[in-house]
This record gives C-alpha cells, sequence and structure tokens, in this order.
C-alpha cells in the first residue's frame, strides 16, 4: 500500500512543520530576515522606493509609509506550501532516496513561491491602498488584511492544481513511454 510506505516521510514533513511553526512564532525579526530582506529587494525594485532597516520594526520605506516587518514576512504561507509540495512530492516519488529528498525540495520550492507570493502581496496591497486611502480610510486594514488573505489563498490553490496537474501528468508519461 502506498500510503504506509510514504508514511515515514510524512510524518517527518509534519514534525519539521510543527517544529517551523513554532520556531516562527517565537522568531525575533532578525532571525526572520531571510524571508523579509528578499521580499524588501524586490519591493525596493518594483517600487522604486529605498528602504532604511529600523532594528524593532523593519524595512520602513519613506516614500510609501509602509514597514515591511515580521508580520509581513510570510510564514504561515511557507509552511503550509511546504505541507502542499512535501505531500506531492512524497506521493509522486518511487525510491525512498527521493522520498527524502522530497522534503529538501519542498522547503526550496516553499522558500522561492513565498518571496514572489509575498513580494506580490506587497505590491498589491501599495496598489490598493493608493486607490483606497482617501475613499475608505476607516477600513485600511481590512483592506490589507483582505488583501492577504487573498493574496496567499489564491496562490497556494493554484500552486497545488500546478503541481498536482504536473507531478500526475509527469507519472502519466512514464507509464506511457
Amino acid at each position: 500500500m502506498q500510503l504506509s510506505k510514504n508514511m515515514p516521510f510524512y510524518l517527518a514533513a509534519l514534525l519539521l512543520f510543527i517544529a517551523l511553526k513554532l520556531w516562527f512564532s517565537s522568531a525575533e525579526l532578525n532571525e526572520l530576515a531571510f524571508l523579509i530582506k528578499p521580499a524588501n529587494k524586490f519591493t525596493e525594485l518594483t517600487m522604486g522606493s529605498q528602504s532604511v532597516y529600523v532594528s524593532d520594526s523593519g524595512y520602513y520605506h519613506e516614500k510609501l509609509n509602509i514597514i515591511i516587518g515580521k508580520s509581513c514576512c510570510g510564514s504561515n504561507y511557507f509552511i503550509m506550501c511546504f505541507l502542499l509540495f512535501s505531500y506531492h512530492f512524497i506521493k509522486h516519488s518511487g525510491k525512498p532516496l527521493y522520498k527524502a529528498l522530497s522534503v529538501i525540495l519542498s522547503i526550496i520550492f516553499s522558500y522561492l513561491l513565498t518571496i514572489l507570493v509575498n513580494t506580490s502581496r506587497i505590491f498589491i496591497s501599495i496598489a490598493a491602498f493608493n486607490q483606497t486611502s482617501l475613499t475608505l480610510p476607516e477600513y485600511q486594514g481590512m483592506i490589507h488584511r483582505a488583501i492577504g488573505i487573498f493574496t496567499y489563498l489564491s496562490f497556494l490553490v493554484l500552486a497545488y492544481l500546478l503541481a498536482d496537474k504536473f507531478l500526475n501528468n509527469r507519472k502519466y508519461h512514464e507509464k506511457h513511454n
């Protein structure tokens, strides 16, 4: 049975997920630089805004009047992507070595996708703020959260569908070649 062969790898991924969740919840701003700094750099490039690092807050963009800090790091998205990719890659890997490598590959894919999605979310939030700050000033917090939820959920569903399609398509071609 496929599930029993995969169970140790699924459990390892789940334990890593729990460990990451616990670590992220107690991590300091500097410890999250691997997620925050790339999103900030892409924000600087796409928005033409230079930031200043404020040690207790994050990257302050005076031109945009925003701070990219701990709440902008996308840690929950990162670990959800990790679980999603781990499940798919383990499920579609044949040999135990490939299943173990799937966990590492899942971390890499999740990291890269998190940076892309985080940058997109920041960009969309800035654009929305510019469009709604005068007409809906009292709803800016709610709009910001809604954009985050919609962006993360959309990209998570898209990642799932693309991974599923790619891996199922690969498996189909392996069987018919």
